[in-house]
């Protein structure tokens, strides 16, 4: 069954038990009917029955509440509750309240200038009553609905010679239906609800696409996804590759995000592993890695003609006497190791505190930086990276230490501590860190999620957790890692009480610090699309980043920047980028695909859409209208599924199946523009 027929089939039981029962004389005793968007995926002339329908249901006495965006419903209604005025956090409060007359001249109302926008253009008097106005607006069957009408675009007027040919269609209900579909053009498919337009779209068009393209891989790719059966038609000519956006999607699981679902997130945790840097867990220091040869270059720019000393660290912040440590110095000729800051011979070696955190350190050598002892320098640094395994303490300047030392005084306040390191460590307590890597940033992987949340980024209990542990074995033993995002398990009971570890980020604590431009990537995360829109272009401001760093980025930011640019392109500017999936709704979540595909750039695809504009506000489906236009204007065709009126008058090209549904569709009613099929008497939709 198609959505329009369940519907109705649903809605008919309890028709025929208000037909049954006796007339009540008060809708107080009757019951409260709420509807979700009942016009969704119907027909002009479908949507006419169905008001029929609501209306007999209050005349036995019933009351309904309706969510719906559908115009001819809102004006036809005793009473409009106007929610906004935005979406998401823009949104939640009453904008207005009262009948359609009170709405209308709301100034802050979306609703209002649509109703009033859609009868100055239908020509349609204000001054009837609910009542009226639902006899008048539904006396005919097929009268247009839905949206304001504005004035249409022109079409194209270039002659179209390139088509997508499908010859003698006999699937499903499909009466050897024969239709060219103009290449690079934005066609819509519509009919009455049954009729057969999604068999055509999905089952033919967009099926025959994916199995030819399917067939042109090799055999190995062609075991793990099997290509769909032939559908049951003659011929089909021209034809590219085909996507489908449709509405029975998954909407994606709990690690699913508005970020991971248009690929924002892959370019920017690209970003963070070739320009991030990394900050200690433990005190936040920057891990740098550098080459000897860079550190000697630096000390012979920065230190030049300065006395310092040169020292490898042994012990950093860790407790015990280390009487063994003092034995190894002293067996290889040494004299003094520098304990907490204070030069401390090693004989005899005092008794630390075993209690107390220690930091030992061995000089290795002292002398004034000038080009004329470079070897020198070399060579001391040379031993001192290899004692400290990488990591070398630069005293600077030594000026007093001599004296100190001879007369017994504190050395702790005499010159100033740097620290160099050839690897990814923490120069200040010796902690080492793994080379950036995608992966650390990936809510789906071990080495990016945190521990406790396991990249859902919500308080789990033990048996949650277990769920959602990708990294786990199955029995087959592979890790459920490899499985698809949709193939995530349903595990009841979650909570959205954020992570107590990672506080909703999703991320461990190595990966959450990370900084780019002086921010971690969950910190990006967290904005709206609009906001990370605005930094982005920051970015690219001249002067921002380095040369070395605008060089490496530059094409991650333009990928990243652009796929922003479409998700508000599709009215979804208010989204957080870390929004999970589940918790959109299903019109948030099929433009957010929309505008995945946006970004994509492909060209030369045909893209098949199942009515994009449900769930969406009047003032909605002009900005999905353009984005539609733009995905078109980059040489792709698009074949939309569609019933929205405003959608259908703004199509380069309409193919109206029916003229009735089931048995009685099947065929090609009329094809062509909006006043071709006005001109045709057969069609219901003209």
């Amino acid at each position: 069954l198609s959505g329009g027929e369940a519907q109705r089939l649903k809605l008919a039981g309890f028709l025929a038990e208000a037909a049954s029962g006796p007339r009540q004389p008060s809708a107080k005793k009757g019951k409260l009917f709420l509807f979700d968007e009942p016009t969704t995926g119907l027909h002009f002339d479908d949507i006419a029955k169905l008001m029929r329908a609501l209306a007999k249901l209050l005349d036995t006495g019933h009351s309904l509440v309706v969510i719906e965006h559908n115009l001819d419903v809102v004006r036809a209604a005793d009473w409009i509750v106007d929610l906004g005025p935005e979406g998401g956090e823009g949104g939640g409060e009453i904008v207005c309240c009262g009948t359609p007359d009170d709405v209308k001249a709301c100034a802050a109302s979306f609703t209002g200038r649509a109703l009033v926008d859609y009868e100055r253009s239908m020509g349609l008097s204000n001054t009837f009553t609910a009542e009226e106005r639902r006899t008048q607006s539904y006396a005919e069957e097929g009268m247009s609905l839905q949206s304001s009408l504005r004035t249409s675009a022109s079409l194209r007027s270039s002659a179209v010679n390139d088509f997508i040919s499908i010859v003698n269609a006999h699937e499903h209900n499909l009466k050897n239906l024969s239709v060219d579909i103009p290449r690079g053009k934005f066609s819509v498919v519509t009919g009455v609800s049954g009729s057969g337009k999604s068999t055509l779209a999905f089952d033919i068009l967009f099926n025959e696409g994916q199995r030819r393209y399917l067939e042109s891989l090799n055999a190995y790719a062609r075991s793990i996804v099997q290509p769909a059966g032939r559908p049951e038609v003659d011929a089909v000519y021209g034809i590219p590759p085909t996507v489908a956006i449709e509405q029975r999607l998954s909407r994606g699981g709990r690690k699913s995000t508005v970020a991971t679902t248009t690929e924002v997130w892959h370019f920017l945790r690209l970003l963070w592993v070739k320009l991030g840097l990394q900050h200690c867990v433990h005190d936040g220091a920057p891990v740098r890695p550098q080459s000897a040869e860079s550190i000697a270059a630096q000390l012979l720019r920065e230190h030049r003609g300065e006395h310092v000393g040169l020292l490898a660290p042994l012990v950093v912040a860790r407790k015990g006497v280390y009487t063994d440590l003092a034995k190894w110095a002293k067996a290889r000729g040494h004299t003094h190791l520098r304990v907490d800051g204070e030069f401390v011979r090693l004989d005899p070696w005092p008794r630390l505190d075993r209690f107390k955190e220690h930091t030992l350190e061995l000089p290795v050598a002292d002398l004034i930086v000038t080009p004329d002892n470079e070897a020198e320098l070399r060579a001391a640094l040379s031993k001192a990276l290899e004692i400290g395994k990488g990591v070398m303490h630069l005293l600077h300047p030594l000026e007093g230490l001599a004296e100190a030392m001879d007369s017994g005084q504190s050395t702790a306040d005499i010159g100033a501590l740097k620290v160099f390191s050839t690897k990814r460590a923490c120069p200040v307590c010796g902690t080492s860190y793994p080379e950036l890597d995608p992966r650390m940033f990936s809510y789906n992987s071990k080495h990016g999620w945190c521990n406790t949340c396991v990249g859902t980024g919500l308080a789990l209990t033990r048996e949650q957790r277990r769920a959602f542990d990708d990294s786990k074995r199955d029995d087959d033993g592979h890790g459920r890692e490899q499985s698809f995002p949709s193939e995530e398990p349903e595990v009841e009971g979650v909570v959205e009480t954020p992570c107590p570890d990672c506080h909703g980020t999703r991320l461990n604590p190595r990966s959450r610090q990370v900084s780019f431009d002086g921010r971690a990537i969950s910190e990006v995360a967290a904005m709206s699309v609009g906001q990370a829109r605005a930094w982005v272009e920051t970015l690219s401001r001249d002067g921002h980043l380095t040369a070395r760093e605008a060089g490496i980025g530059r094409d991650v930011i333009s990928e990243i920047a652009g796929r922003l640019r479409f998700l508000e392109q599709v009215g979804l500017g208010y989204l957080t980028l870390d929004r999970a999936a589940p918790t959109l709704s299903g019109g948030e979540a099929q433009r957010i695909r929309l505008a995945a595909q946006l970004g994509s750039n492909l060209q030369g695809v045909c893209y098949v859409l199942d009515e994009p504009t449900i769930g969406l506000h009047a003032r909605d489906n002009r900005i999905l209208l353009d984005a539609l236009h733009t995905l078109s204007a980059q040489g792709n065709t698009l074949v939309v599924v569609e019933h929205d009126e405003d959608t259908i008058r703004h199509a380069e090209h309409l193919i109206d199946i029916g003229p009735g549904a089931g048995k009685r569709g099947g065929s090609l009613v009329a094809q062509g523009s909006a006043a071709d099929l006005a001109a045709a008497a057969a069609s219901v939709t003209g």
